[in-house]
């Protein structure tokens, strides 16, 4: 059904199985963040944000070995979670958002249609294309680039942003790109491997590990930009989230 595919998710962090962000903080209350760290041990920790839950579902199942991940659908969802300071060393991010969260089959489905509009028509007509349907969309995506770094500047860190989209580079005119602030162009970082979500197999593990060749190198400039007290304070972080960890190994085993 198409508009199950654009159902909500408010921020699910993908233990075994996944649980609402929203949820974690209630249970967990001070200790969530480190908790959090020590789930996802030494694998970077990767946001991805994309309206559609089938691109959600196929970021996962290719990378949740590799990579600790927090989905969310919308850049509010996300914006949310930077406000609460949740853990983050990556964003993944669509660019395309509806400008309005569809509400029956036929929206959802106006929505899909993009797809197949795009497929059938010649590079010469996509201009064309993109101005019937630009007011069906939002390239949040952007400004998801300039929140997290806005965020990243106040703690003093760099918290690349990945731009994850099959319809940028065809469809965007000069004056829809992001420009401003430069700040945020420099943190923002090409994932251009974005196939759809029905691909699976080899294909799909070959894509998933170009994927992460570009994401480990955008991590890489994360690495060198990172004061050394940051890296210290990161590592604290991650051996209090372990030390909490055990003792709730240590009380259940005691309760037995």
């Amino acid at each position: 059904m198409s508009l199950a595919t654009f159902r909500e998710d408010r921020g699910t962090l993908w233990l075994e199985p996944g649980r609402q962000l929203d949820d974690l903080q209630k249970q967990w209350r001070w200790t969530w963040r480190p908790r959090i760290r020590a789930f996802v041990g030494h694998r970077p920790f990767i946001w991805f944000v994309d309206d559609e839950a089938t691109n959600r579902s196929w970021f996962v199942q290719n990378h949740r070995e590799h990579f600790g991940i927090l989905t969310f659908s919308s850049r509010a969802h996300c914006a949310k979670a930077l406000r609460a300071k949740a853990p983050c060393d990556a964003v993944v991010t669509d660019i395309f958002f509806p400008a309005n969260q569809p509400s029956t089959e036929e929206q959802a489905q106006e929505l899909l249609t993009i797809y197949e509009r795009i497929d059938s028509s010649v590079v010469g007509n996509l201009p064309k294309l993109w101005a019937e349907v630009r007011t069906l969309w939002r390239l949040d995506g952007f400004d998801v680039a300039r929140d997290v770094t806005e965020y990243a500047k106040h703690r003093k860190e760099k918290i690349p942003v990945l731009l994850f989209s099959r319809k940028a580079t065809l469809l965007l005119n000069r004056e829809d790109w992001l420009r401003d602030p430069p700040a945020a162009v420099e943190n923002t970082f090409w994932l251009l491997e974005k196939i759809a979500p029905s691909v699976e197999g080899e294909a799909a593990r070959d894509v998933a590990a170009l994927q992460r060749e570009r994401i480990m190198a955008a991590l890489r400039y994360r690495q060198k930009a990172t004061p050394r007290w940051k890296k210290a304070a990161a590592s604290v972080t991650k051996a209090v989230g372990w030390a909490l960890k055990i003792a709730s190994f240590v009380k259940a085993l005691l309760q037995l």
